[in-house]
């Protein structure tokens, strides 16, 4: 518990009002570079995250503990505390802490759970990452960093149990009423999250509860990458039970080791997809010996199309984790490095529909846009992007004047300290800019008799000099200031239009 209200300064005030509202979440409360936590919080992240636990008031008899991590390496941090079953709260700065008055204004940004991550590029390539749902007749499952959906046809309560297990989803979303009636079964097994709501353009009621839980917990983005939920054989394939994948060894040793497991000795996939479908193939074998005939032969056509067996492979290297790489675009922290990532995997991607000639169209797409997203962006994309500089010359003449004006201010600024320093003859005239005061005339005290009073206006005394301003210098201002912001935005909108397309055109390739 923390201090009195009388007791706690405006900082701690503003931190207990948001953490009364998510009590069951560890929040991370920015304070400049850190992503801070306190109390119990603190005391449960510090021995996951392994950072030091320490305290806010060390002079004082009550010392808060607390613990820190920086705002540019969060996403690990956030990963980790979620592999954890725990779920977290963003609390971030919501104005510029130069212009705010008193104490910053925060708020929560992002709620995050072990099935809503908040980095894709943080999990483990093998392992799915999915949130299941049950109701009297279905079992289903979604994973949100990839966009595969689907849905089991299964009503005896031991089989549901058992389908779960075998997929081992990282959260189980139930009603208010299962969490009432299994809460114990499957509290020691998932991290159990409650959602009532089964909205959503799915066709059954436990696929509904998972769109509703994705969109309510990451937004209508998520919807741009999810694939429609497909019903999936559960009759026709092989029952391999939780137990007998363990004992058989399939995916981890006895020991818990993957090395040595028959999933480890089979897997030559180059991609984390296919990695991740072939496990799936092992957790549900096919039962048809049609089935199997049909993957036989295609396994037959390429092993005699060696050359191009060869090609696609090497291409395939550099495909990467396409499926998660998509997905992550459509996520509220995605950065324009996210899609000039994905325009090398395009790329590689074109190599290999190559020898698929039905594949005609498909192909062009994915030259289209690999070829979109390099001539929008500059090759090295900034990390502060929302300051400008991430757009190329040549996509909008708008934004082409306003670069013009933005880098060219330093030019018109020596123009006009030269006019300065012949009109004033005054050789030591500076104009500089700072944060602060923005643009400044400074000179030095020995030559202020030589000053035109009439024409500028003093700004700030220093010991060795006087920093003034002219009309013209505030209107040159104005005319930077205002194209570099109006750039900044410009280049944003540019950025997030580029996404919306090419989320609405990939999508299709994660079926």
């Amino acid at each position: 518990m923390g201090k009195s209200d009388t007791e706690q300064t405006p900082l701690m005030k503003q931190y207990w009002e948001i953490k009364a509202a998510h009590q069951d979440k560890i929040l991370l409360f920015r304070m400049g570079d850190f992503f801070e936590m306190f109390y119990e919080d603190a005391q449960t992240a510090a021995p996951i995250l392994g950072v030091a636990l320490t305290s806010r008031n060390k002079k004082s008899a009550d010392q808060t503990p607390m613990c820190g991590v920086p705002h540019h390496s969060i996403a690990n941090h956030i990963n980790k505390l979620l592999a954890h079953g725990l779920k977290v709260a963003i609390c971030d700065q919501i104005e510029d802490a130069k212009f705010a008055k008193g104490i910053v204004k925060r708020a929560v940004t992002r709620i995050l759970s072990p099935g809503m991550v908040f980095d894709p590029d943080t999990l483990d390539t093998l392992q799915f990452n999915y949130i299941a749902a049950y109701d009297k007749n279905t079992v289903s499952f979604l994973e949100p960093t990839t966009g595969e959906a689907f849905y089991y046809s299964v009503a005896q309560k031991n089989e549901q149990t058992a389908l779960i297990k075998i997929l081992q989803p990282v959260e189980l979303i139930l009603s208010e009423e299962q969490k009432q009636k299994d809460g114990e079964l499957y509290a020691n097994l998932f991290v159990c999250t409650v959602h009532e709501n089964k909205a959503g353009d799915a066709p059954v009621e436990s696929a509904k509860r998972l769109m509703s839980y994705a969109t309510h917990m990451q937004g209508e983005d998520i919807l741009k990458t999810l694939l429609a939920f497909e019903e999936r054989e559960y009759e026709n394939r092989l029952q391999l039970g939780p137990d007998v994948l363990r004992h058989l060894e399939v995916f981890k040793t006895y020991k818990g080791d993957v090395k040595g497991s028959l999933f480890e000795a089979i897997n030559h996939s180059l991609t984390a997809g296919g990695s991740r479908r072939l496990k799936q193939w092992l957790c549900f074998p096919l039962r048809s010996e049609k089935r199997i005939n049909e993957r036989l032969d295609q396994i037959q056509l390429w092993l005699a199309n060696h050359e191009a067996l060869k090609d696609i492979r090497q291409n395939m290297r550099g495909v990467g984790d396409f499926e998660r790489r998509l997905g992550k675009i459509s996520h509220p922290n995605s950065h324009p490095r996210d899609l000039k990532t994905l325009a090398s995997t395009l790329q590689n991607i074109d190599g290999i529909l190559h020898y698929f000639p039905e594949q005609k169209d498909q192909r062009q797409k994915v030259s289209f846009w690999q070829k979109e997203i390099d001539r929008i962006f500059v090759d090295e994309v900034p990390q502060n992007y929302r300051e400008g500089g991430l757009v190329q010359k040549g996509v909008s003449e708008e934004l082409d004047e306003l670069i013009m004006l933005s880098t060219d201010s330093q030019s018109k600024v020596l123009e006009l300290e030269q006019k300065e320093k012949e009109l004033t003859q005054i050789s030591s005239l500076k104009i500089r800019y700072n944060n602060v005061f923005g643009y400044y005339i400074e000179v030095t005290h020995t030559h202020t008799a030589k000053v035109p009073l009439d024409r500028y206006q003093r700004k700030q005394t220093l010991t060795n000099a006087e920093r003034y301003t002219t009309d013209e210098l505030v209107e040159l201002e104005r005319k930077v200031i205002s194209a570099r912001t109006r750039r900044a935005e410009l280049e944003v909108e540019i950025y997030q239009q580029l996404k919306r397309d090419v989320l609405l055109e990939m999508a299709e390739f994660l079926k």
